[in-house]
């Protein structure tokens, strides 16, 4: 086990000859600035992690990249942002806080969930994702049982295809929304859909409904 010093910016204990310091995130310099009051040989060190927070990689001849603990995509060190779900490095380095307790038990929330999607996260105090979940869960409801109960004569087979896209959608908005909810029971507040995914898939499908209104309306011409 490499020996530990304490890094100069912010005092957290480090492997000597590490390039970057895994508590602060902020570059060392050479192994020779770090030599006082230790006279071991220097390392090179190519991950680090913090005790709390994302990983951290060191490559040769490219900058440090850290890893999102949210969806596992790789961005460099000066991104203080994910780039693809858009959770803040920062964010991952605050201590958890207990907040205020579940409406009720987890076994309720997750009946409650299994009955509407959202409802459980609604237990857990996630208000905005409780309410963005059952709203998409009861569009997608509602146009699939549109769509398969009356389609069109001149685009039955279109339209049903559409609606079985519809009524997919709801069984996963369903099926996430109560895994969600059986995480948070245990203690895990990470959601199986970032907000920037679900965003896209709502925008997805309403650019679907549009597509198939417009050529449902051109076969019937």
């Amino acid at each position: 086990m490499p020996d530990l010093v304490p890094c100069p910016h912010c005092g957290a204990s480090k492997p000597f000859g590490a390039d970057w310091c895994g508590q602060c995130l902020r570059h060392i310099g050479t192994p020779e600035d770090e030599r006082e009051g230790n006279g071991a040989p220097a390392t090179t060190v190519r991950a680090l992690r913090a005790e709390a927070g994302p990983a951290v990689e060191v490559r040769e001849g490219a900058e440090p990249v850290w890893t999102c603990p949210a969806c596992d995509t790789e961005n460099e060190l000066s991104a203080s942002a994910c780039i693809r779900c858009g959770s803040l490095f920062t964010s991952f380095f605050a201590p958890p806080s207990a907040g205020d307790p579940p409406r009720t038990s987890a076994g309720t929330a997750v009946g409650l969930s299994a009955l509407l999607p959202g409802a459980g996260h609604w237990v857990h105090r996630e208000v905005g994702p409780a309410v963005a979940r059952a709203v998409l869960y009861v569009w997608a409801v509602g146009i699939a049982v549109m769509l398969l109960g009356w389609p069109p004569r001149g685009a039955r087979a279109l339209v049903r295809g559409v609606g079985t896209i519809f009524a997919l959608a709801a069984v996963g908005v369903w099926l996430v929304s109560l895994l969600e909810t059986m995480r948070f029971g245990e203690g895990d507040r990470r959601p199986l859909i970032p907000p920037k995914v679900l965003t896209w898939f709502t925008a997805g499908l309403s650019a679907l409904v549009f597509a198939g209104l417009l050529v449902a309306v051109a076969v019937r011409r």
